[in-house]
């Protein structure tokens, strides 16, 4: 990773860390972790969305995988972030391709307010739910359950214990929030979750979880 990134990333912590949601970008292992479905995938066209993109740790290690007609939206509210996504990232060689035929999009805006006409066979997910009120969270799998196309995948990754550690180092207001999260994402896991993998080479360790709807 970028040193430069990294800093960029750590100072969004600081200043943001409700929005950011980790003290590092996401490691190489978890990347591959979570373009499982979409590597193993023999649909010809694919569309991709990733939403809370960060620095891109995530979204660098895409590019090679982009088939020549594959689709890319990246879903990020940093301004930051998306400076660094734009001048970075999308003009490394891999993603050369893609964005010569116009294949990838930026969305500065809310996963929430994604159009309803773009649909997508694969959701990817980095954002921090641990540190959002459970009202966003149920906003924004609602917004995915309404952008995936019949059999898509939404894949997300949290971190292993972060949110039983949360519950308990919180004031009472914040444990009672990160509770309610933790609900709601164990009651999505247990009714739509297809698979899980644990990426311990990864700071901190995280689940990479796939998900579908239907």
């Amino acid at each position: 990773m970028n040193p430069v990134h990294t800093w960029e990333f750590i100072r969004n912590y600081i200043r943001e860390p409700r929005v950011v949601g980790a003290i590092a970008p996401s490691s190489r292992a978890l990347a591959r972790a979570i373009f499982e479905p979409y590597r193993q995938s023999s649909t010809t066209k694919k569309t991709l969305l990733e939403i809370g993109a960060g620095t891109g740790a995530i979204t660098r290690h895409l590019g090679p995988l982009l088939g020549d007609e594959d689709e890319l939206d990246i879903c990020e509210i940093q301004d930051d972030f998306c400076e660094i996504l734009e001048r970075d990232i999308l003009t490394l060689e891999e993603f050369r391709p893609a964005m010569a035929r116009g294949a990838v999009r930026m969305l500065r805006q809310p996963a929430q307010q994604i159009a309803h006409h773009r649909r997508y066979d694969f959701v990817l997910c980095g954002l921090p739910f641990t540190s959002f009120e459970v009202k966003d969270v149920k906003d924004v799998f609602s917004a995915m359950r309404r952008c995936l196309k019949p059999g898509g995948v939404f894949t997300y990754y949290d971190y292993v214990g972060l949110r039983k550690l949360s519950e308990v180092f919180s004031f009472k207001r914040g444990r009672s929030r990160v509770r309610d999260v933790s609900v709601y994402l164990k009651e999505q896991t247990r009714k739509h979750q297809f698979h899980r993998k644990a990426v311990l080479q990864n700071l901190p360790p995280a689940w990479a979880r796939h998900l579908r709807f239907d």
